[in-house]
C-alpha cells in the first residue's frame, strides 16, 4: 500500500473509531482525543489510558491498552477492517473491554 494511501486509510479509520466511542459514552465516563494519527483514549475515573496510533513504519495501527497491554493491527483487504494476528477486530476489541467502563 503506498504510504499516502496509508495515512488516509488510518485517518478515516481512527476518526470512526473516536466517533463511535465518543457516541457509546453516553455517561461521559471517557476523554476522548483525537489529533495526527493518534487517539487517546481515558478512563476518566482510574485515568487508565489507551493509546491507538497509526505506525507508518510497518504500515499497523499501534495498540496500547491498559487491560491486554500493547498489539499491532494490520489492514485486512478481505474484511476491509483492521486486524490482528489472531484474527481479532480492532473496533470489537477495544468495545469488548470498554464494556466495564459502560456498566454503571
Amino acid at each position: 500500500m503506498l504510504e499516502k494511501d496509508f495515512y488516509k486509510l488510518c485517518e478515516s479509520s481512527l476518526i470512526k473509531l473516536s466517533a463511535a466511542i465518543e457516541a457509546a459514552d453516553k455517561n461521559s465516563q471517557l476523554d476522548v482525543e483525537y489529533s495526527d494519527g493518534i487517539l487517546e483514549i481515558v478512563i476518566t475515573a482510574s485515568k487508565k489510558t489507551y493509546i491507538i496510533n497509526r505506525n507508518s513504519g510497518n504500515q499497523k495501527i499501534w495498540y496500547s491498552s491498559p487491560f491486554s497491554g500493547a498489539n499491532y493491527f494490520s489492514f485486512d483487504e478481505k474484511t476491509q477492517d483492521w486486524r490482528d494476528a489472531k484474527g481479532d477486530e480492532l473496533s470489537q476489541k477495544l468495545f469488548s473491554e470498554l464494556t466495564n467502563v459502560f456498566v454503571t
